[in-house]
């Protein structure tokens, strides 16, 4: 892989975190109890169509750049799909708001709208690190911390869950509640994707 095409790919995936981080911090606005939900999601739509742009532009370079065939580019092109895949689930969860008619947010899932963003983050200084490295300083603590977030999601979602199936006395309001703790879930499992990604591109690498 040449270092040009190298700094381009790289380049469009910093792109591609900003819209994650973007995203996340749009999402948190669900938290506010005067918040305008169908505007969050139509904000957070028009932000995922340009990560969408994005994954185009990386697309159309490999083909005109014939990168397909190498095996560096293609693990790269695997941490940038999984990134992007990030951008769809956030906005999932915030579509599952107004699908299921939830307008008012639990006080137990408002630490994960917060890691939703700091994961983001995380992800943002992962993709830096990696961009960054050598064989003397590859980015393991940061692959990590990036993976914990699902580990410490899912302990929550247990929690949550229980509370929810032992308390709750609404069918609908059971079935609303469990998409939206499902719609979390496969976001941090989406974290952890990416993190496992970036971690067989370190080994390749090494």
């Amino acid at each position: 892989m040449k270092e040009s095409d190298r700094e381009y790919v790289f380049t469009s995936l910093s792109r591609l975190c900003q819209s994650l981080i973007s995203e996340a911090e749009v999402l948190c606005e669900l938290i506010d109890d005067d918040g305008d939900f169908d505007s969050v999601v139509r904000h957070i739509s028009s932000i995922e169509d340009e990560a969408d742009n994005i994954i185009h532009e990386i697309q159309y370079y490999y083909q005109e750049n014939r990168l397909f065939r190498d095996p560096d580019c293609m693990m790269i092109l695997e941490i940038v799909m999984a990134v992007e895949a990030c951008t769809d689930l956030i906005y999932d969860i915030a579509k599952t708001f107004i699908r299921l008619n939830i307008y008012e947010v639990k006080d137990n899932i408002v630490s994960s709208f917060m890691s939703a963003g700091s994961g983001a983050v995380k992800m943002a200084e992962l993709m830096n690190r990696i961009r960054r490295m050598n064989k003397a300083d590859t980015p393991i603590k940061d692959l990590i911390e990036l993976d914990h977030y699902s580990v410490e999601y899912k302990k929550i979602y247990e929690l949550n869950m229980k509370k929810l199936y032992v308390d709750g006395t609404d069918p609908l309001e059971v079935m609303r509640w469990t998409a939206v703790y499902d719609a979390f879930m496969k976001l941090f499992e989406g974290y952890e994707h990416v993190a496992e990604c970036g971690g067989k591109y370190c080994l390749f690498m090494d």
